[in-house]
């Protein structure tokens, strides 16, 4: 029945705030992972993680806004317009996001204001002395939570549709949450390169431990949700196939696994160079999934 099919329409806005929202998520986890188990060594990277998610939270804000049609409403999405009281919508995953990207914004801020006083960059701020020690440490924790679930939140909520694509598998949101740590490593790693950071070679080699687990999961659970999609009655489109498996699965995680195994040898492979080739490919490949789920389960592409 026509009526038991309600596309959402949701096009570039929401496939770029489901991207940049997930390396946001990812980057931050990781730097609290860091932040709570690593030494003073690994600092650099937790650093660098914390420098990405609060501005691509920002952007993630600014990509949802954009979506709405009327962007000066977009604060309809947090408060009741009759009561100007909180109002989460919890069978709305735009009210869902972003009252999580709400969450995520606050402490990713904290953790940013707190590498700008670490490095000098801000040499005042508010309560100086409490962006340290256990403080850092706590909300650190809850921003983990938080970009955690911004990450793989919308795999859960799109899955709970009636569209065949979403409804067929219950792995989306594992598939996204795995995408978003895949990327988030990804996104250290690139700025680090990039920057030319010093970082410890303990420091990239726990890094690339983490990345190639990821890596590994997120292939596993791509297939299966690709396979489990197939017998659940999904015919894949020919251009979905190519994006998810060509795009994603070789080019997004095979490659660049491959390449972290790849001696540094030739002109072309030193270690840098090839920290970013891969990382860069590992971001094309997450934003590729994303177009191709979103888009594709609807039948936009």
């Amino acid at each position: 029945m026509p009526g038991e099919l309600q596309v959402p329409m949701w096009e570039w806005w929401i496939v770029l705030y489901f991207f940049v929202g997930g390396i946001a998520g990812g980057a931050y986890f990781i730097s609290a992972i860091i932040e709570l188990v690593g030494g003073p060594q690994d600092r650099p990277a937790a650093r660098m993680g914390y420098y990405i998610a609060f501005p691509l939270a920002l952007l993630s804000g600014l990509f949802l806004i954009l979506d709405l049609g009327v962007p000066l409403r977009f604060w309809h999405m947090i408060l009741y317009r009759k009561t100007f009281l909180p109002w989460p919508v919890w069978d709305s995953p735009i009210s869902v996001g972003a009252y999580a990207l709400l969450l995520f914004g606050l402490f990713s801020f904290l953790s940013f204001l707190d590498v700008l006083v670490e490095t000098g960059r801000l040499p005042w701020a508010p309560l100086r002395e409490r962006y340290s020690g256990t403080p850092r440490k706590i909300y650190a924790v809850i921003g983990a939570i938080a970009g955690f679930f911004l990450a793989s939140y919308t795999g859960v909520l799109i899955s709970t549709t009636h569209l065949p694509m979403w409804a067929s598998t219950p792995l989306l949101g594992a598939l996204f949450a795995a995408s978003g740590l895949s990327t988030g490593i990804a996104a250290i790693a690139l700025g680090l390169a990039v920057t030319q950071t010093p970082v410890a070679s303990t420091t990239w080699a726990k890094l690339k431990r983490a990345d190639t687990v990821a890596i590994i999961v997120e292939i596993m659970l791509l297939i299966a949700f690709m396979a489990l999609a197939a017998a659940n009655g999904v015919i894949w489109d020919t251009l979905n196939v190519i994006l998810l498996v060509g795009g994603t699965l070789i080019l997004g995680l095979i490659f660049p696994l491959v390449l972290q195994f790849v001696p540094s040898t030739a002109r072309l492979r030193s270690p840098v160079t090839m920290t970013a080739v891969a990382a860069f490919l590992i971001l094309l490949g997450g934003l590729i999934l994303r177009t191709a789920i979103v888009m594709g389960g609807q039948g936009l592409l």
